[in-house]
């Protein structure tokens, strides 16, 4: 049962559910909300500032108002909270009888909480990140938690992009847990995240833009539950599917080439595997010259592929808005393309989404500066609150590009986003994650007056990305569509394939879940990403299997496998890692490489390319360690599982990314019965409750439930 109350003072006294207390009582935190003055500066006030409230109560609903602050005497605060045995739903406004402040935002509900012994954070960061130290993140980590500003991070909570769905958890896999969630079906920026305060105690950090208006305008709701987060993750997709939030299912949207799941590889045409130094054409261009290794792992693997090219532009990397022509002029690219699709390969392209490049710092030659001054393009950037225009992904003197970010409610963005779209569609390209940067297809904040999206960030600037993206879908024709990270939820109707950033909860000082497959598997794809600075926090060295623990993860979770090329065609680490770097061992990486994809054609195909992510039963096995840069050390199982709901069956897949057998056993919830199948059609029946099972190295098991 939830239960909840406040005392005289509007102070919350008490958050209980299932028989445990998550209030810290006496704290006077509830809302922070910031106003705006027609010059742009900021006006803050909290909870505390406020010395009266009025309380009051019907039955387990509650009104509290909040007034008497000492700088702005006619300020107040309303908010509301109706209760339920399950659940709280929250709203709030602000009254101010003056025309020369605007809210921008507010964060609420910031509630003092203290997490259960045991108890971790599911984020929405990074497709789905589970957090057991607030403290360590937030001093350590450079994804801590941290209010949305001019300019976006691109590394925070901020919704809709890096943070791609609307909920948060906290977890207690052995009782209750608190599950938070924003009913905003309109999209509006929001930072979705947990602060930590104090050593157990903490308090939700949802930051709301308010685009000027003195209410949220929707509900925030708190609830309780018991379990894993699979269980917090079923809240939120029933209230997505009952309010029919989510897009037509990807197998009626995407081109047959993306059901057959090429396995995805990455690799530039100039440099040597990171973003500075050496720009000199490599071993890879002309483009040609990549076909004898997509020849080799196509034969090995039985599988067809997507070559993803990086340095192909022959204006600069990273140098966005223009991309166009390739490198070498559009035939030496034309004929690859060919050659790959005689094949039944495909290629495909990263650019840089939606900013504006004045100086490339990877290749000092390239100056937009003066086409700058001419077209007077000042207008059509981002700008802050005080007109100030400056960017900050991927930007700056030690970083790929000085620049800015174009606003995409502008035609000049629309009508140069759709230019370059529409050359490498006529090019033949079958798949360009042009939103890379725009991490989500995030839409940067703008402050700009003129640009008629208003003074003040609101949902109007998360339209104006889904606009953008419907004109650049109409000058894409039939070729797909990406981002960088997985596409935020009023995103995923057009990015259906997605550059995939799971590896990013390390760097959050937590791990990766998946959270993302879970809601939305049906609905759109993504390949498991170039793992650009994963050496910054996994200690490859101590960790060898590392690579192979990512590609079995990212299999039984449904998405498309990709790997990093370095020279003579080897696998690497990740991208952001220079070639002379020691790449891992090979041998194992190609056995498992050669079974997944044979799952992936066979056995597994339905569940993998259509399935519903269901919570898997409890597995038990041994455990291996990954092993930080900073020495810690993060326990994960032997065997990754994954269930999925598909065609009225539930079917269990179990991969061993290890060199040797693993045994486990698992323990489903009442008596069940099913067929098991080994790679080589070898099946076996069993009725039982618990099952003990032998799984082969670098290997799968499916396990068909009836």
């Amino acid at each position: 049962m939830f239960c909840l109350s406040f005392d005289q003072t509007g102070t919350l006294q008490s958050l209980a559910y299932g028989g445990v207390e998550f209030a810290v009582p006496g704290q006077l935190r509830l809302f922070t909300l910031q106003f705006r003055d027609f010059a742009g500066n900021p006006l803050r006030f909290s909870r505390a500032d406020f010395r009266k409230c009025r309380v009051e109560k019907d039955g387990e609903n509650w009104q509290l108002t909040f007034t008497g602050t000492k700088l702005l005497p006619d300020l107040s605060v309303q908010i509301s909270v109706k209760c339920d045995r399950e659940e709280s739903r929250w709203s709030a406004s602000a009254s101010l009888d003056r025309d020369d402040l605007s809210m921008e935002w507010m964060s609420f509900p910031e509630l003092p909480l203290r997490r259960p012994a045991g108890g971790k954070f599911l984020l929405p960061y990074a497709e789905g990140t589970m957090v057991r130290d607030l403290e360590k993140r937030q001093r350590e980590s450079y994804f801590s938690c941290r209010e949305a500003a001019y300019p976006l991070t691109g590394v925070s909570n901020f919704y809709p992009g890096p943070a791609a769905m609307q909920f948060e958890a906290l977890c207690n896999d052995s009782g209750s847990g608190l599950y938070f969630g924003v009913e905003d079906k309109q999209h509006s920026p929001k930072t979705i995240d947990f602060m930590p305060d104090g050593e157990d105690g903490f308090y939700p950090f949802i930051q709301h833009f308010t685009g000027g208006r003195g209410e949220i305008g929707y509900e925030t709701v708190i609830r309780g539950f018991s379990g894993q987060w699979q269980d917090a993750a079923e809240i939120y997709r029933n209230y997505l599917e009952e309010n029919r939030l989510l897009p037509e299912k990807l197998e009626k949207r995407a081109p047959q080439w993306l059901m057959d799941a090429p396995v995805v590889l990455v690799y530039p045409v100039k440099g040597y595997g990171i973003d500075h130094g050496d720009m000199s054409f490599n071993e890879y261009y002309p483009y040609d010259r990549a076909l004898p290794v997509m020849d080799k792992y196509r034969q090995l693997w039985k599988n067809p592929l997507l070559s993803l090219l990086i340095h192909w532009e022959g204006t600069a990397p990273w140098a966005p808005p223009y991309v166009w022509p390739p490198a070498g002029g559009e035939q030496l690219l034309k004929n690859f393309i060919d050659r790959m699709h005689e094949k039944g390969d495909r290629v495909g392209l990263y650019c840089s989404g939606i900013g504006w490049t004045q100086q490339s710092m990877i290749e000092r030659s390239y100056d937009c500066r003066k086409e700058f001054e001419e077209k007077e393009l000042i207008k059509e950037v981002c700008k802050g609150p005080h007109g100030e225009a400056f960017a900050l992904v991927c930007n700056g003197p030690t970083s790929q590009r000085i620049g800015y970010e174009l606003c995409p409610s502008r035609k000049f963005t629309a009508d140069t986003v759709c230019r370059q779209i529409s050359l490498a569609s006529a090019q033949g390209v079958d798949y360009l994650q042009y939103f890379d940067q725009n991490q989500g297809c995030t839409s940067p904040l703008c402050y700009a007056r003129e640009h008629g999206h208003g003074d003040l960030p609101d949902h109007r600037q998360s339209e104006a990305m889904q606009n953008l993206l419907a004109r650049a879908q109409d000058a894409a024709g039939k070729m797909v569509l990406g981002c960088e990270n997985a596409a935020a939820e009023p995103y995923m109707d057009v990015c259906i394939f997605n550059d995939l950033r799971s590896h990013l909860a390390w760097g959050a000082a937590g791990q990766p879940v998946p959270l993302y497959p879970y809601l939305y598997h049906e609905y759109v794809a993504g390949f498991s990403g170039n793992g650009v600075c994963l050496h910054a926090w996994i200690d490859f060295e101590a960790t060898p299997f590392f690579l192979q623990w990512t590609l079995a993860w990212n299999f039984v979770n449904g998405n498309l496998l990709s790997l990093v090329l370095k020279n003579d065609g080897r696998i690497h680490w990740h991208w952001g890692l220079r070639w002379e770097v020691p790449e891992p061992e090979q041998e194992s990486l190609q056995i498992l490489m050669r079974n997944l994809c044979a799952w992936r054609q066979s056995a597994a195909k339905a569940a993998l390319s259509r399935g519903k992510m269901i919570k898997p039963p409890q597995i038990d096995c041994k455990m291996r360690e990954v092993t930080a840069v900073d020495g810690s050390h993060t326990a994960l199982p032997a065997l990754e599982a994954a269930l999925w709901q598909i065609d009225g069956r539930e079917e269990l897949l179990l991969v061993n990314y290890g060199k040797s057998s693993e045994k486990c056993e698992i323990t489903f919830d009442g008596i069940r019965s099913g067929s098991i199948h080994s790679l080589e059609n070898m099946t076996d029946e069993f009725a039982d409750g618990k099952l003990d099972l032998t799984v082969p190295p670098l290997n799968a098991v499916l396990i068909k439930l009836r």
